[in-house]
């Protein structure tokens, strides 16, 4: 496991890169806006860079830049960019490039992309991992967002919706394989059936919370 906040499947790939200018896109305001919609802005670099070495197509750039906004993090990208990695792949140079934008073996896409379908946490890495996908939290004092340690963490019904308690308070959790998002809720969240898949695991001595996966494989 990792000691701070952060996905596993992001250790040892590139956190930035320089990727092309391509007429049409404005890699400024898309770094942008995908760090405000919770992503990394370096990772978004580092991704679109990988995949224009694999495929330099303009035709695939906007859709490549989607994958890699999902690929940094943001949330808000993943039915797009799921939805544009099923087109891309079916070409040989684009499913290159998708691979490399996930930083994933070409020969781990097509599983990849079916796990996805019925699991947002899957990874080829997972298994290696215990089933864990990510660390979130963090000690505030240390740019984290919790000042005392989480002590308990719940699915909220919806999949990749899960309620943490920190101190006082509750937080929503937004998660997949890729990013997180925490939000604190106004009160106690309602009561839900617990997840079969996913939980949230907490530990006495950490400021950090776990998402992690029952079924490792």
């Amino acid at each position: 496991m990792i000691r701070r906040p952060g996905h596993l499947a992001d250790r040892d790939v590139p956190a930035s890169g320089a990727p092309d200018q391509v007429p049409g896109l404005d890699l400024a305001l898309a770094a942008r806006n995908v760090r405000a919609a919770g992503g990394s802005a370096g990772r978004f670099g580092a991704s679109l860079a990988a995949a224009q070495r694999r495929d330099a197509a303009p035709e695939h750039t906007v859709a490549l830049a989607g994958i890699a906004a999902w690929r940094a993090g943001a949330l808000a990208f993943r039915d797009d960019a799921l939805a544009r990695l099923e087109v891309l792949r079916a070409d040989a140079a684009g499913r290159r490039a998708v691979a490399a934008a996930l930083f994933l073996a070409e020969d781990a896409l097509d599983e990849f992309a079916q796990r996805q379908r019925t699991d947002r946490f899957w990874w080829p890495g997972r298994g290696a991992a215990r089933g864990y996908v990510c660390a979130v939290g963090g000690f505030r004092g240390l740019g984290g967002a919790w000042t005392a340690p989480p002590d308990a963490g719940r699915a909220l019904g919806d999949d990749g919706v899960f309620a943490i308690r920190s101190g006082a308070d509750w937080w929503r959790l937004d998660a997949d394989v890729w990013g997180s998002r925490l939000a604190v809720l106004d009160g106690q969240p309602r009561a839900a059936a617990p997840d079969p898949r996913a939980s949230i695991v907490c530990l006495e001595d950490s400021y950090l919370a776990w998402v992690h996966v029952k079924d490792a494989a």
